[in-house]
């Protein structure tokens, strides 16, 4: 059985962003300590609620952690973080202000992408002295849902959904890359969701037929969306007419690392929070890790089965 990555990038180990995308450095030299890497202590930083920075969280998969997945001929190895935003719930007023419908969302959104907008810098190491073929991921929350990509398993092939940011990298021996998601793209994960939320309110899974240019009908429109190549101001014919008028922004997401070989390597992300609203951020509070949140979203949204050959 195989792993179908070739829509990731048309080579493996090459990184497949398009220019926006924060672009990786080179080697950095000699790694810090393994511990330092792996621990995640989590404070709110900054004292002005317009804009924070919070202290660094960290993620990592050793080379002794069991596959997430294993059918016997294909294992993939993957580990996940919950991060939540420390975002501000509304009041009973304003919470009775906001009952009004607005598709695809039952109500009117407490927070937009207008309201508030976040980056994610990031550094991923290799711990080992053999090179690694490692995704980053991240599936974006909203108050409404949080995205939870699942794995298609056919009789020839394992293909994992996309993540709302899936980037594919080679990471040489104790080698260091860093990078940036920066709030344009951020941007572009919050208008993915909300457009994967529009498509399957428009196109319920049990009943949907294949769309055109889409071979794995519901399926292959969400992953399409959230492919890492694709904006949604390409005016794409497949999933514009599916894009919201308005977007609901994110409140937190799940950072994640998958490979495809035993390894240890470890990511660590800084998060930067703007409040263009200036009354959705909590002032000097935390991100939360622990799987608890400052807003819960209402459900958890996954792509429907896609056809495998």
């Amino acid at each position: 059985m195989r792993i179908e990555a070739a829509r990731r990038s048309a080579t493996r180990g090459v990184d497949p962003r398009p220019t926006g995308v924060g672009s990786p450095t080179g080697d950095a030299g000699r790694l810090v300590a393994v511990g330092a890497l792996f621990a995640a202590l989590v404070v709110g930083c900054g004292s002005n609620a317009d804009k924070q920075m919070y202290d660094p969280v960290a993620l990592g998969i050793a080379s002794t952690d069991a596959p997430f997945y294993d059918d016997g001929e294909t294992q993939l190895y993957q580990v996940k973080r919950p991060l939540s935003l420390p975002i501000l719930s509304p009041t009973d007023e304003q919470r009775a202000s906001l009952d009004s419908p607005l598709p695809p969302y039952e109500r009117t959104p407490w927070v937009t992408n207008k309201d508030i907008r976040v980056q994610v810098s990031w550094t991923l190491s290799n711990l080992d002295d053999k090179y690694h073929n490692v995704e980053i991921l991240l599936d974006p929350w909203n108050e409404f849902a949080r995205y939870a990509p699942a794995v298609n398993v056919g009789d020839n092939e394992v293909v994992p959904d996309l993540s709302g940011i899936d980037l594919l990298i080679r990471v040489e021996g104790l080698q260091r890359k860093t990078g940036i998601f920066t709030f344009d793209d951020m941007n572009e994960v919050a208008t993915d969701l909300a457009t994967v939320q529009n498509i399957l309110v428009a196109n319920p899974p049990s009943t949907a037929p294949p769309m055109p240019g889409a071979s794995d009908g519901v399926n292959g429109m969400i992953n399409h969306t959230f492919d890492i190549h694709n904006r949604s101001n390409d005016s794409d014919p497949l999933i514009s007419r599916y894009i919201p008028s308005t977007i609901a922004g994110l409140v937190g997401f799940d950072l994640g690392l998958r490979q495809y070989d035993q390894g240890t390597v470890a990511i660590e992300i800084l998060v930067e929070i703007e409040d263009v609203a200036g009354n959705r951020v909590i002032a000097d509070a935390p991100l939360k890790i622990d799987g608890t949140m400052w807003i819960t979203p209402d459900a958890t949204v996954t792509a429907p089965m896609g056809a495998l050959r």
